[in-house]
């Protein structure tokens, strides 16, 4: 293959290389501005409030107390008559009749005292059915919101882990297709590599020899962005033979091996 050749294949695999590693930069700035978005979201989720409502309801019957005016009012008109009645008889009456009347007045006493006595046991029953009745009523409140919470604890928990779950399918399907992006680039630079000049790595650790005596080296690339993320295997460009580095392009400072004409294998490993 002449250098002509092999350097305009050169070309059209750096364009492709160039744009796959644009796409990745902008897919990996897109990405880090969806993962703050829903980060945020989850953030403001997880804020959510899940608390009983019911859980501080208090029985508002169990304080009833007795309306005492209205039985003051009549013990105190029973008291009233008596008095009156004993006031406008006492003159007509001798002794014996006022200690009569006073037998009357004071048996009259009596019932009125059961009367309101009555009326006492009366309202209590009343209330105490009325706190009953609302302690039920709110302890079937309770439970409800109880299990109302418990529910919503449920959906939020389901809910985050669905999210952290697409995250993470998100996350792992952007890689692989990143990856699959940078080696299709790679793969489909003619006969070369790009970038074989020994200032474009890092990590550089020799690994072994060819059959015809070329050292093989593993190395990380410094531009990532450019030339992918991982470990590669290759040579570096000032130890090949002059016949396998490429032409320098207008404006290009590194050199280029066309692989091809040596027995070493360029590939990520």
């Amino acid at each position: 293959m002449s250098f002509v050749v092999a350097a305009v294949g050169v070309g059209v695999g750096v364009a492709k290389l160039v744009g796959a590693s644009k796409r990745k930069k902008a897919a990996k700035k897109a990405a880090a501005k969806a993962a703050k978005e829903l980060a945020a979201k989850k953030k403001q989720y997880e804020a959510l409030d899940t608390s009983n409502l019911n859980k501080n309801m208090e029985n508002k019957m169990e304080d009833l107390t007795i309306n005492q005016k209205g039985m003051e009012l009549q013990s105190q008109k029973s008291a009233q008559s008596r008095a009156n009645v004993m006031e406008g008889m006492k003159d007509a009456a001798g002794g014996s009749g006022i200690a009569a009347l006073a037998q009357t007045m004071a048996n009259k006493g009596s019932e009125d005292a059961a009367k309101e006595a009555a009326m006492i046991g009366d309202q209590e029953a009343a209330n105490q059915k009325a706190s009953s009745q609302e302690a039920s009523k709110i302890q079937d409140a309770k439970i409800k919101g109880e299990e109302a919470s418990r529910s919503l604890k449920y959906q939020k928990t389901s809910n985050l882990m669905g999210m952290a779950a697409g995250e993470k399918d998100t996350a792992d399907a952007a890689k692989t297709q990143a990856s699959k992006d940078q080696m299709n680039a790679i793969g489909g630079i003619a006969t070369s590599v790009v970038g074989s000049d020994r200032r474009l790595k890092k990590n550089i650790q020799l690994a072994g020899t060819s059959p015809s005596g070329l050292n093989i080296y593993h190395f990380e690339y410094i531009d990532t962005n450019m030339y992918g993320e991982g470990t590669f295997q290759g040579v570096m460009a000032d130890e090949v033979p002059l016949e396998a580095i490429e032409p320098k392009r207008r404006g290009e400072k590194y050199d280029y091996v066309n692989y091809d004409m040596i027995d070493v294998e360029f590939k990520q490993i």
